[in-house]
């Protein structure tokens, strides 16, 4: 059974560009930053993503 915030795996879960949004409801959605400066990279990627050209992999000491 799947919890309420769980999602598909996506190369979003481990980027360095990525912002996790909660609702005061629940619901989780994935801010890609790149979409600030890119216009390229929409705002909130459809999941799940399984290849991005600005992918950057995230420092295990690096926290959000």
């Amino acid at each position: 059974m799947r919890t309420r915030n769980a999602m598909t795996p996506s190369l979003c879960e481990t980027c360095t560009w990525v912002r996790e949004v909660v609702t005061p409801k629940g619901a989780r959605f994935l801010l890609c930053q790149l979409s600030k400066t890119d216009p390229a990279y929409p705002k909130y990627p459809p999941q799940h993503v399984v290849r991005c050209e600005g992918y950057q992999k995230k420092d295990k000491t690096e926290q959000r």
